[in-house]
């Protein structure tokens, strides 16, 4: 029932009549326009095979798809400048939309009241086409009065069946909570019909194909986690958006005429930036809706040093795994979630500072995703690595006792050596100045003063604390002997007289008691 569309040009009249009804399926959906254009949108358009997008300085778009000639992929599928579809930002009071009634056609009625983004720049198209040099347009306009600016970027890689765009939001004002969408009246290939579908593991809302085993896709992709969704009638998807909330539903019933739409909800601090990121994608669904990486946080760590990081995307499972280029190498690896990792970089003293593209292969299937420059290996001063003291300092041979070592540049895979005989296990490293560690000591090992080795990791730096730890005999040593005295032959003729008088005189004092 919607191979016959009419466009018809009955002005603003019309416009208003399609607000009212347009929440039903019409027999014929119309596409309307303001009497008299005076400010159409100025379009760049990306000229790539097999997609042709068409950019306007209102936030708006139109796509062409050369493996389906001659008709635009959203509706108005006729319209060679823009179409309906694009990003909305509301505010506290206010819906701000691209300018579709002064669009060669639209049916956006149903998304009432709004005030068109104020355009300040749209740029020529910039880029080789190549995946490390995508196409890019970059749009800057303004929220009308509410101090905030926008800037958008859409880029395509030659071949893909799918563009990527990123929506910045900069508040030069007062604090504020914003919702952003992105919506659209989406055209299957020739038809404007289709069937709601989401993609659930990447949240991505659109349509499909009305036959018995669907051929071709249109998804919103969201690289950022949405708070909400809607693939619905496009009636309904412009009245969700219209009234600032989407009721995160896939409507079912079979074939109707469709659209989609995505929801991010941020709060804007003055001064304050946010932005999102998303694709969409025609024909095949893409890997990127079941498997990528869009963040990593912090995106950046100094050469020489250990970082804990948080790796976002989707689709991660139980043995994914990451790259983050050469000299840099990851460990601790978590998938917390289908969203989310953690793992530790440690970065190789000698790692070569830039950014770097940060690589994940999905464990099921092969799948695989890139994030160009999605983390950056920054310059600095290489922390100095030493070893400086070992508490207990001495240990008994046969003896196991704990101990802490304390130094500076320690690193998770930081080793410690204490010599022939002394066994280091239970090794932490607690922070970059002090690790704790069991030294078992055999009963063979050789008593006396040790070197402590350290050997960092990476980047194989080695430091000496000498003579750090000492190995005692074990047992107490035996007290010396007392020495006996000598007497010479006079000093021993003198003893024996005193002793001899000595029992004499007590021999008279017994005689006289008795007398």
């Amino acid at each position: 029932m919607h191979d016959h569309k009419l466009y018809s040009w009955l002005g603003s009249a019309l416009l208003c009549a399609t607000a009212l009804f347009g929440a039903a399926d019409l027999a014929a959906k119309t596409a309307t326009k303001a009497a008299g254009l005076t400010a159409a949108p100025v379009v760049t358009t990306i000229a790539g095979t097999p997609l042709e997008v068409h950019v306007g300085d209102d936030n708006s778009f139109q796509i062409f798809n050369s493996n389906v000639p001659g008709a635009g992929q959203v509706f108005p599928s006729s319209a060679t400048g823009t179409a309906d579809m694009g990003w909305f930002v509301r505010t506290a009071d206010t819906l701000y939309a691209p300018n579709f009634a002064e669009h060669s056609g639209t049916a956006t009625g149903n998304i009432g009241t709004y005030t068109p983004f104020t355009p300040g720049s749209l740029s020529a198209v910039a880029g080789s086409g190549s995946e490390a040099d995508p196409f890019r347009v970059t749009v800057a306009s303004t929220l009308g009065a509410s101090a905030i600016a926008a800037t958008q970027q859409v880029s395509y890689v030659n071949g893909d069946n799918y563009f990527t765009k990123t929506l910045t939001l900069t508040n030069n004002g007062a604090a504020q909570s914003v919702k952003i969408f992105l919506g659209a009246d989406i055209y299957l290939a020739n038809d404007d019909s289709g069937v709601p579908y989401l993609a659930a593991a990447s949240t991505s809302p659109g349509g499909q194909d009305c036959g018995a085993t669907p051929s071709y896709t249109i998804l919103l992709i969201p690289q950022t986690p949405p708070d909400a969704y809607s693939a619905n009638r496009y009636s309904d998807v412009w009245s969700l958006i219209g009234a600032g909330q989407l009721d995160g539903v896939v409507l079912t019933g079979g074939c109707l005429d469709n659209g989609a739409a995505l929801q991010w909800n941020r709060t804007l601090a003055a001064g304050a930036s946010v932005t999102v990121q998303t694709a969409v994608s025609f024909g095949d669904i893409p890997p990127i809706a079941l498997f990528n990486v869009t963040a990593v946080s912090p995106s950046s760590g100094a050469v020489g040093s250990s970082v804990d990081v948080t790796i976002s995307g989707l689709g991660f499972q139980s043995g994914t795994t990451f790259d983050f280029g050469a000299g840099v190498s990851v460990s601790n690896l978590v998938i917390v979630n289908s969203n989310t990792a953690t793992a530790t970089l440690a970065i190789a003293p000698a790692a070569t500072p830039g950014p770097r593209d940060v690589a994940g292969t999905q464990s099921a299937g092969g799948l695989g995703a890139v994030l160009p420059g999605g983390f950056t290996v920054t310059g600095g001063t290489v922390p100095t690595f030493d070893v400086t003291a070992v508490a207990p300092a001495s240990g008994a041979v046969g003896s196991t006792l704990n101990v802490t070592i304390n130094g500076s540049g320690f690193q998770p895979g930081t080793s410690f050596d204490f010599g022939a005989g002394v066994t280091v296990s239970g090794l932490v490293v607690a922070d970059a100045n002090r690790a704790t560690a069991t030294l078992t000591i055999a009963a063979g090992a050789t008593p006396g003063p040790r070197d402590v080795t350290g050997t960092q990791s990476p980047g194989g730096a080695t430091a000496v604390l000498t003579g750090g730890f000492r190995v005692v005999g074990g047992g107490v040593p035996p007290s010396e002997a007392t020495a006996v005295p000598t007497l010479g032959t006079t000093a021993l003729l003198a003893l024996i007289l005193a002793f001899a008088g000595f029992a004499a005189a007590n021999v008279n004092r017994r005689r006289f008691r008795r007398d």
